[in-house]
């Protein structure tokens, strides 16, 4: 059986399309520059501030209207994530940042939360232990624990300091929580490592919503966003946008641009 005449217009314009923007150096900069706008439409790339990355919109417009009553925030940095999750819902939040002087920021910029707050000078990982944290003293929100990361970013990490390390799991059963409703996850690459010492936290506790963001980071890790949602089978999976979010399938090639974005995971008796 023969290609439709729609299909053998598909071939035509796909291979008229790429015979002229593959050999023309100024179209093929004009070509990525359409992609990176399509990107950023789906999802990717738009890093530049809470509202375009879309974590904004779900705070604001998801999370303030679900009853939260505690949230956990891996990777807290200066605090303003934490800071937004304060104002906008009701819940308490634990709050883990491993670099000291960033961790000394965050005391201060949430230090009017006395009540709703519990500041962690801890990294979280795979198991309670020392790790080495790998930063730049100008760039320190892109410190990681993983060396091949500080190996391949542009802003080189040139110091290192030994840090107190916890698990999720541990930092649970030491402190008696068995109930959360969300943990957000943004840790520069470490984020398999977080999962792995999760699994007694996901399973057992099975926290409403998680996020992670999703980077370079896992294409130098070796893992993919399947690979996150395979130790969360009971979630369904969003990509967050400007201003909304959309379901994706964790095996869809499009889900998986190692690009900066991120995902939420919400258990299925969550969702909307």
């Amino acid at each position: 059986m023969g290609l439709s005449l729609r299909g053998k217009l598909n071939i035509f314009i796909r291979r008229t399309y790429a015979s002229i923007f593959s050999r023309n150096k100024i179209l093929i900069k004009l070509n990525k520059l359409f992609l990176d706008l399509c990107l950023s439409a789906l999802g990717y790339g738009n890093w530049r501030g809470m509202k375009e990355s879309g974590e904004e919109f779900f705070i604001n417009k998801y999370l303030s209207n679900k009853p939260i009553n505690l949230c956990i925030d891996v990777g807290a940095n200066i605090g303003n994530y934490s800071k937004l999750l304060l104002d906008k819902t009701n819940s308490k939040v634990i709050s883990f940042e491993p670099l000291p002087f960033v961790f000394r920021k965050l005391s201060d910029n949430l230090s009017n939360y006395d009540d709703r707050i519990m500041l962690v000078n801890k990294g979280v990982g795979k198991k309670s232990e020392n790790l080495s944290i790998h930063y730049n003293n100008n760039f320190p929100s892109f410190a990681s624990f993983s060396k091949d990361v500080g190996d391949y970013d542009p802003k080189k990490h040139d110091e290192m300091l030994e840090i107190e390390v916890t698990s999720l799991d541990d930092f649970c059963r030491d402190n008696n929580i068995t109930e959360i409703d969300f943990i957000k996850i943004d840790t520069e690459g470490f984020e398999g490592e977080v999962f792995e010492g999760a699994v007694e936290t996901f399973n057992s506790i099975q926290p409403k919503y998680i996020q992670i963001e999703y980077n370079w980071h896992q294409l130098i890790r070796s893992t993919s966003l399947n690979f996150f949602a395979k130790a969360l089978s009971n979630y369904n999976v969003y990509q967050l946008t400007y201003k909304n979010m959309k379901l994706v399938d964790s095996k869809d090639p499009y889900a998986n641009f190692f690009l900066y974005s991120n995902f939420v995971f919400i258990r299925k008796d969550c969702d909307y």
